[in-house]
């Protein structure tokens, strides 16, 4: 048994090794797979991020963020040529709200916006569906903006500008401005009733406040990440069977003194939506936010590896609590943009979705999580160099 267990460990080393030179690799081929017969998947995303569907934002999301961590681990401009045809065709099909035909928003103003062609939101605006997007393309133009890319032509700093002040005026200030319109406070629309939905403005918030130079906007992007940060923290518990893990409900335990709304239910957090909520923290931590500190980061590395992951079976739970689920069966094996940048803070974490990446490729195949997963993990490495 001994033997067995020490050519077991031999051969997950050698996978390791072997992995850490293939994410690219992985990624490229997935990238440029045809998805149809007339179509690569690339150019199916580039399609895509013309529709003008703001339901199609959620989707379009995660390839913004699987082509930032491409581009940030090798600097290759394909991959930011393609974030940039992303965005500008994101934005391209905005239109002024009040004109957009058939919108159904009660509070249509002067603003560029998008409607959702969702039956869950029909020709209606959503800040979910935006907040889902943008606080990707926050982070790339400030990564854009910190790298000097900018200072390189005028042409690139004329780009970086007018996106600037799109995500400044027709993101951030007009759901303030709705906010203000509709609860006569500024940040309600943003924390809303949830930990995940909510994440989506903390994130944008985070990033925004480096990069604008409005100092009514910083402000209030300090003022709103740091009211989540409250909230969340509140959340937070101590797992009472594994005390150096957390537990928390999705739907706000506690609202006094913030913006946040009063839930109308007590709901635990899904793994599958608090990808949401880990990718904020993630990025909060690599930013040298001093609201979150190490011993948290361990606690939250803890709840991935000794909670929602199972072992035995070697795949994800589908609740915080380590529980299976009815509303969402299966869906906590999607960890491929928030838990799996816990990987960024611990070993044990990363070597786990290593393992996880070879011993069930077929899972990361059928939950559609390859560029994602294997983009976060070329990342990874490029921080531990």
């Amino acid at each position: 048994m001994k033997k067995i267990a020490l050519l077991i460990g031999i051969l997950i080393l050698c996978s390791d090794a072997i992995a850490q030179k293939n994410w690219k690799n992985l990624f490229d081929k997935k990238y440029s797979e045809m998805c149809i017969s007339t179509k690569t998947v690339r150019e199916g995303f580039l399609e895509k991020s013309a529709s003008g569907d703001s339901f199609d934002f959620m989707e379009m999301s995660n390839i913004i963020d699987a082509l930032q961590c491409m581009y940030l681990s090798t600097e290759e401009s394909s991959y930011r040529n393609d974030l940039i045809k992303i965005i500008d065709n994101i934005l391209s099909t905005a239109f002024t709200s009040k004109d957009i035909p058939d919108n159904i928003y009660p509070y249509k103003d002067n603003y560029l916006s998008w409607i959702s062609k969702n039956i869950n939101t029909y020709h209606n605006e959503a800040p979910l569906l935006e907040g889902y997007i943008f606080r990707y393309i926050t982070q790339f133009i400030y990564n854009l903006h910190k790298s000097g890319w900018t200072n390189i032509s005028e042409a690139n700093q004329t780009w970086y500008n007018n996106t600037l002040q799109f995500i400044e005026k027709n993101i951030w200030e007009k759901w303030v401005s709705r906010s203000n319109r509709v609860h006569y406070k500024p940040y309600t629309l943003f924390l809303g009733r949830r930990t995940h939905t909510a994440s989506h403005w903390a994130y944008i918030a985070l990033f925004l406040k480096e990069i604008t130079s409005d100092p009514v906007i910083r402000t209030q992007c300090i003022e709103m990440y740091n009211m989540y940060d409250l909230l969340l923290k509140r959340n937070l518990k101590s797992n009472p069977e594994f005390p150096q893990a957390y537990i928390w409900n999705c739907s706000w335990d506690d609202v006094s003194g913030t913006q946040a709304s009063i839930p109308n239910d007590v709901a635990l957090q899904d793994v599958s939506h608090g990808n949401h909520v880990l990718s904020y923290l993630a990025i909060s931590k690599k930013m040298a936010d001093t609201n979150w500190s190490d011993a948290e980061m361990d606690s939250l590395c803890n709840t991935l590896k000794q909670v929602v992951y199972d072992k035995e079976q070697i795949s994800f739970f589908d609740m915080v609590d380590g529980s299976s689920s009815s509303m969402f069966p299966g869906r906590g094996q999607y960890q491929a943009e928030g838990w799996i940048k816990l990987s960024w803070f611990n070993k044990e974490v990363r070597a786990l979705y290593i393992d996880f990446a070879f011993r069930r490729e077929p899972l990361v195949r059928q939950r559609e999580m390859e560029l994602q997963y294997y983009a976060n993990l070329l990342y990874t490495e490029y921080l531990m160099k």
